[in-house]
């Protein structure tokens, strides 16, 4: 009785000791990841400020009015072009006509619209 006593204590240590290294095993495992993660986490942090910095960059106000003045041809806004409302319907264009009957049929209703504008 005692010797089977001892047999299943052994078999009891074994089996916890398996336990106990597969657990270990796991945990290191998860312990690794974490790190991975937060290394990443870390990078993206560290790329969000690059494109941060760089969209500074890109809308400074003085780099846009250059911009602006390379490639709108706008000018400031001078006296003379200020229109109150009553004098407002003399200056815009004609707007274009529409008719639904004679435009041509095609998947794109904006490309035909376009094509009537001109």
């Amino acid at each position: 009785m005692l010797r089977l006593f001892n047999v299943i204590l052994v078999a009891g240590v074994l089996v916890a000791g398996f336990a106990l290294y597969t657990l270990e095993h796991q945990t290191r495992s998860v312990e690794r990841e974490i790190v991975r993660v937060d290394e990443n986490i870390e990078s993206e942090y560290e790329f969000i400020g690059l494109l941060n910095a760089e969209w500074s960059m890109l809308t400074r106000p003085q780099r846009l009015e250059q911009l602006a003045r390379n490639h709108l041809d706008q000018g400031p806004l001078l006296p003379d072009q200020q229109v109150g409302l009553d004098g407002l319907a003399a200056r815009l264009p004609a707007a274009p006509a529409h008719e639904p009957d004679r435009t041509p049929a095609s998947d794109d209703p904006m490309a035909d619209l376009l094509r009537m504008m001109q």
